[in-house]
């Protein structure tokens, strides 16, 4: 929110605009995730819904912790819910097998080789919205895609070795879908990323 704030007085920032997320197809954020092609609601169809998961004292007690510290090791999970570290194990595993929880590996893509990260905007008509959104799920190049507000009415983040790897998405990947329009911006630096805090 501070951001937002200093904006409208920075002289060389020209124009902002801000836009709520309706739906999202695949991903939290602009990083791979462990879950992104694995089993389980976190993985499934995203039009599917998850039935809502009861908690109880020690399952708050884990989620609090967690909350402080995602890596925490099973022991320290242990010793701040009272439980064993067996019993805290089943636990996570029901909490992630539910969509209770989820984990992701934020780390740097151009160990791998992808060397250009960058934001893409399609128009889509309401008609192929569901159709598009879904098929950008399916596509590894893709961490994070969403339905929006605004002109553009889906927003995606892709992971690309370079350029040519860009195009060639383009033209194979989303030339054959529905989509009535494509702006896209390379991402040159991420000046925040998730954290656990």
């Amino acid at each position: 929110m501070l951001l937002l704030e200093k904006l409208p007085r920075t002289p060389q920032v020209t124009a902002v605009s801000a836009h709520c997320m309706l739906h999202m197809f695949t991903g939290a954020s602009s990083t791979w995730h462990a879950t992104r092609f694995g089993t389980g609601p976190l993985s499934g169809d995203p039009d599917t819904p998850v039935p809502p998961v009861t908690l109880d004292a020690t399952d708050h007690a884990l989620l609090n912790q967690l909350a402080t510290d995602g890596r925490a090791p099973l022991a320290e999970l242990a010793a701040a819910t009272g439980r064993s570290t067996s019993t805290v194990q089943r636990r996570l595993d029901r909490l992630r097998d539910t969509g209770a929880i989820g984990f992701a590996v934020d780390f740097d893509h151009e160990l791998l080789g992808y060397h250009l990260s960058a934001r893409l905007w399609l128009r889509v008509s309401p008609a192929h919205l569901r159709t598009v959104g879904k098929a950008l799920a399916t596509h590894p190049e893709i961490p994070f895609a969403a339905a929006t507000t605004g002109p553009s009415n889906i927003v995606a983040s892709g992971i690309f070795r370079d350029p040519h790897d860009l195009y060639r998405y383009t033209d194979e990947q989303l030339g054959p879908l529905p989509i009535d329009g494509l702006e896209t911006a390379p991402i040159l630096r991420d000046v925040k990323r998730l954290t656990t805090t």
